[in-house]
């Protein structure tokens, strides 16, 4: 590995502590409780043919509340508990009818993630809840060509409105269009940007969300056919991991910058055949983006990819067919431990698991399926290899992984004709 990105690494070792905000104030105001619970702001799709469940998955027992929100108000709030299965899962269509919007999610405090799964009938997508606000996040992967509908929802659970400036990069050049500048999102409420509408016939869109003012968290929408993917903007870093499945080797891996210079960037391939350093290699342009197609990659099963690049940018996994989008964020961290909210809670509890271990010992690892009746598997990962594995029998509204070293963990949803990706969350290590 060249010294440039073994000084790379060493900067990314840099460690930002970030506070979330109370629910009812985004910015400074009075000390929070000694245990706040944990929250999560979560898209929702809940009318035209489509329905939304919120997956919850919990290292602690105990009680937390969805609340669904649209223009300024509560449509309708739910408790629920984790204590039984470390493990929950709430139907947004027994609260509210409330479309294409958002709800927060307040959870027991401690090691515990949340996410959304939006199925219609023949479209399946899963995308972690986003639990904290950052200033400035990118998202890239989406597509404005024919056929393609591609939306960026903002989203304010906040007592106080937001102002949200969108800088768009695509092959046509910087955009300009006014709409994408000093968009207000009002208190507890979501904002849709059609991408299709301002901005036909992009094939490739790197969109930086800058926040002028409150707090927002940020998701995009990519429909193709009658299915639909659903993934969340990112905090871009330096350093990015991408489990990926055997049947998506026929996408590509989409990195983009938000950089006003240009940034190099390696891809290192943990294939069948072992590491191989620096399989590709290239610079992308000042705010822009690259895809990269996995099957120039040489992988022929369930592999994993490695992103490093001389300035921060997002990587993302994509698989566009011509019936169906998959389509999610990579990790930008290794962990022992991980959660995989609503892994198994789509209709018919197909899917499977992906296990990446980066490091250079085999580590032992426990498979969780969080239900009313838990079940566990134990597997051995070898080192530097991705291990594939199915849904555990019967369902679950969650899943966790335990093992040792540094691993990486994602989910792959199956359904009669559409597929969705949704990268795990990562627990801290002790």
């Amino acid at each position: 590995m060249s010294k440039l990105f073994l000084s790379v690494l060493v900067a990314a070792m840099a460690v930002v502590v970030l506070l979330v905000p109370s629910p009812e104030a985004p910015g400074p105001g009075p000390a929070a409780a000694t245990n706040p619970p944990s929250v999560a702001v979560c898209p929702v799709d809940e009318g035209s043919g489509r329905t939304t469940r919120i997956g919850v998955a919990s290292e602690v027992g105990g009680e937390g509340r969805f609340t669904a929100f649209a223009a300024g108000v509560s449509a309708g709030a739910t408790s629920f508990s984790t204590e039984a299965s470390g493990s929950a899962a709430v139907s947004v269509s027994e609260i509210a009818p409330i479309g294409v919007g958002a709800g927060l999610t307040e959870m027991p405090d401690g090691d515990v993630a949340a996410a959304s799964v939006l199925v219609g009938t023949q479209s399946i997508a899963v995308e972690p809840c986003t639990p904290v606000p950052v200033p400035r996040t990118l998202i890239a992967g989406g597509s404005t060509l024919s056929g393609q509908q591609h939306q960026v929802q903002l989203m304010n659970p906040y007592a106080g409105e937001a102002m949200v400036d969108l800088i768009v990069q695509s092959d046509s050049g910087l955009e300009a269009a006014p709409q994408l500048g000093g968009i207000i999102v009002p208190s507890r409420s979501s904002e849709i940007i059609d991408l299709d509408e301002l901005l036909p016939g992009r094939q490739a869109l790197a969109i930086a969300i800058e926040v002028a003012s409150g707090s927002v968290m940020t998701s995009a929408r990519l429909d193709v056919g009658g299915d639909g993917a659903l993934w969340h903007s990112v905090d871009p870093a330096l350093d990015w991991f991408v489990p990926v499945p055997a049947a998506g080797l026929a996408g590509d891996l989409v990195i983009a910058t938000g950089s006003t210079s240009e940034v190099e960037y390696q891809v290192d391939v943990y294939g069948p055949q072992g590491l191989v350093e620096a399989q590709q290699e290239g610079v992308l342009p000042a705010r822009g983006t690259v895809s990269l197609p996995l099957v120039g990659m040489e992988l022929e099963a369930a592999s994993a990819v490695r992103v490093i690049s001389t300035q921060p940018v997002a990587v993302f996994q994509r698989l566009i067919s011509e019936t169906g989008v998959a389509l999610t964020a990579g990790s930008p961290a290794t962990s022992s431990s991980w959660l995989l909210p609503a892994a198994g809670l789509a209709p018919g509890g197909t899917g499977s698991l992906l296990i990446f271990n980066a490091g250079l010992d085999e580590s032992v690892v426990v498979v969780s399926a969080r239900r009313d009746q838990p079940a566990t598997e134990e597997v051995v990962v070898p080192a530097e290899t991705t291990v594939e594995l199915p849904a555990i029998t019967g369902g679950a509204n969650a899943y966790t992984v335990q093992g040792q070293g540094p691993l990486v963990a994602a989910w792959v949803t199956t359904g009669a004709a559409a597929t969705a990706y949704s990268i795990g969350v990562p627990l801290p290590d002790e």
